[in-house]
């Protein structure tokens, strides 16, 4: 019997040199060697399954795999796992994809470094040295969140991505754009939130589109990679080529990774599409409240006497609109004006309205309103109201002491041409805004007639300096809710049931109830501002207030009214009230100190509304 002796597959691999390098055929196949004498040739008639598909009669593991073997031997199918890992190895160090990953993670960590930034001003308002806005910065803050999310995925998932997180990515992308749009076109959106914004929307649109590319280059050079490693394994083996694609498959996807490999593949691809779900959610809930806002800016004001007048205090950083309302006077009435100063929470405009808004029930009281109906009954001379900066019509200033916010409305009345001496002003402040009356009328006592303190916020009740802990979880309390309202996981409900308005998203409130401040992102930073300054004594709101009580105007006529109620539950409280009835206000200045029952914090409702009547016509015949 004759011996044929088989040309070994390394003899093959090298007559094909014009194809494949010396150094591939070595690291691809096995030693030089003869064919088994009773070794049979492979029958093309048949194909194998492929995951489920035709490439030859056996399966991947009995087909592709112990193709080619001799004496023994694995075929050169075999060896796919170990030419997959240096194949993944051989690609993902060449210079496009180096260069594509040191991008996005340079991206990546600007990302998150604004991101940073951009949280810690929500709180300490530093970027406005550098930047003007005059929203509340809560919305740039998502929007950098949204890249650095995205883009620290794109770096996670680099070596193994993910169609799934390909197409959020991309749907995050496409919808990035409307909110680019709706800046730019906006007006309101313009103003309230550029150039701030434009940052992290520049900046996000970049790490997406890095994420978007290295996805597509790393999958791409995997396919070239793939197919590159199928022909030399089939011309090396001199089979047929039953279809670079399915055979590639094969060999350097499933096959290589094992049972635990294909588990935590399947928990990386699980963890890439609820990243990338995750960031397309978070941008729509963002186009939805820009697109809310949009519309609710283009409202007009709501009063024919409303006036939007640009103010620019010594210690702001930029001019901002601040919204002022004053009824006409009568033509013969030679009284002051009265200038009325809502309490935390509130804006002044609600006392324009006669009835409350939606969502209040129509039995509720707006603060301030009874002022305006005794103008209405000619018992009044002129009645001015105005929304403080972050409240109602007004933009957010970078910061809301005490001494900013009494400029701020003293360069309002002087825009609207009452600073008039001669006749003077009565200034009505009711909880915080008896603090920002207190302010306004020390630095400007030439001009102040008269003071009405409503149930006024003291010294002693407004400021504290609490121990770390419970300054912490005041601030964690306000901080996260404030934070999540430019997603619009409250507007868009109320939109949808039809619970508010435009009008009453804008003038949000504290009071009258229900709640309706999480509306309101401006509003929202206002608080949390206001917050912040109350929580030490040595804020800037508490030395503008010390400040003030060397200049007050003590012997100015004034009338103190306070709820009897809560002085008998509140130690505190009783004692903040004595002291601005008796020390605050001198002997000769102090008209009456009404202690009023059955009433809370806002004394002018209900039985109370009578005495609070009485009070402001007492101080107008003074």
């Amino acid at each position: 019997m004759s011996t044929t002796h088989t040309p070994s597959v390394r003899s093959v691999a090298s007559s094909s040199s014009t194809r494949t390098s010396p150094d591939e055929v070595t690291a691809l196949l096995p030693p030089s060697t003869h064919s088994h004498p009773h070794a049979h040739a492979h029958p093309h008639g048949r194909k194998a399954s492929v995951g489920g598909r035709s490439v030859s009669g056996r399966s991947t593991a009995g087909s592709v795999r112990g193709y080619g073997a001799v004496n023994g031997r694995h075929g050169p199918a075999a060896q796919a796992p170990r030419v997959s890992k240096q194949g993944q190895r051989r690609i993902l160090t060449t210079l496009p994809l180096q260069a594509a990953f040191f991008s996005l993670v340079l991206l990546t960590f600007a990302s998150f470094v604004l991101t940073i930034i951009l949280f810690l001003n929500t709180v300490m308002d530093f970027s406005i040295k550098f930047l003007p806005y005059r929203g509340s910065g809560f919305a740039e803050f998502w929007v950098s969140l949204i890249g650095s999310w995205i883009s620290l995925g794109g770096v996670l998932f680099f070596s193994h991505p993910s169609y799934l997180f390909f197409l959020t990515t991309l749907i995050a992308l496409l919808l990035h754009i409307p909110i680019i749009l709706l800046v730019f076109i906006s007006k309101p959106l313009r103003l309230a939130h550029s150039p701030l914004i434009l940052i992290p929307l520049t900046l996000t649109a970049l790490t997406l589109v890095f994420t978007l590319l290295s996805n597509y280059l790393v999958r791409r050079a995997k396919m070239l990679e793939s197919q590159r490693i199928c022909r030399m394994l089939t011309d090396a083996a001199g089979r047929e080529r039953a279809g670079d694609e399915n055979v590639a498959r094969a060999l350097v996807g499933v096959q290589g990774r094992g049972f635990w490999g294909r588990i935590f593949g399947f928990i990386g691809g699980l963890v890439g599409l609820i990243a990338g779900l995750a960031g397309v959610i978070v941008v729509t809930l963002l186009l939805i409240d820009f697109s809310i806002s949009a519309y609710d800016g283009s409202l007009p004001l709501p009063s024919p006497q409303s006036a939007l007048v640009r103010v620019q205090p010594d210690s702001a950083a930029w001019p901002v609109n601040v919204h002022i309302a004053c009824t006409p006077a009568p033509s013969n009435s030679s009284l002051p004006t009265v200038i009325y100063t809502s309490p935390s929470g509130v804006p002044g405009s609600l006392a324009l309205f006669p009835s409350p808004l939606v969502p209040s029930g129509i039995d509720a009281t707006n603060p301030g309103r009874w002022i305006f109906d005794l103008q209405e009954k000619d018992q009044v001379g002129r009645v001015c109201t105005w929304d403080r900066p972050g409240y109602g019509f007004s933009d957010v200033l970078g910061g809301a002491d005490l001494g900013i916010v009494a400029d701020s409305l003293w360069l309002a009345l002087k825009g609207v041409n009452e600073t008039d001496k001669s006749r003077g002003l009565v200034m009505v402040g009711e909880g915080y805004g008896g603090l920002v009356s207190r302010v306004l009328a020390s630095r400007h006592s030439l001009h102040i007639h008269s003071m009405l303190h409503l149930e006024a916020q003291t010294a002693s009740t407004y400021f504290s300096d609490p121990p770390t802990t419970t300054f912490l979880s005041r601030l964690i309390s306000r901080l996260p809710s404030s934070l999540i309202t430019p997603l619009s996981l409250s507007r868009l409900p109320s939109v949808l049931l039809r619970r508010s308005n435009s009008l009453s998203r804008i003038l949000a409130s504290s009071h009258p109830s229900p709640n309706t401040v999480r509306l309101n992102e401006k509003l929202q930073k206002a608080r949390l501002q206001e917050t912040i300054g109350s929580l030490s004594r040595s804020s800037a709101s508490f030395r503008a207030l010390l400040e003030s009580g060397r200049k007050y105007p003590a012997g100015k006529k004034a009338i103190v009214i306070s709820s009897k109620d809560r002085m008998n539950k509140d130690g505190v409280w009783a004692e903040g009230q004595r002291v601005l009835a008796e020390e605050v206000t001198s002997e000769e200045g102090l008209l009456s100190w009404a202690k009023v029952e059955g009433v809370g914090h806002f004394v002018c409702e209900g039985q109370g509304r009578r005495v609070c009547e009485d009070s402001l016509k007492k101080l107008l015949r003074a």
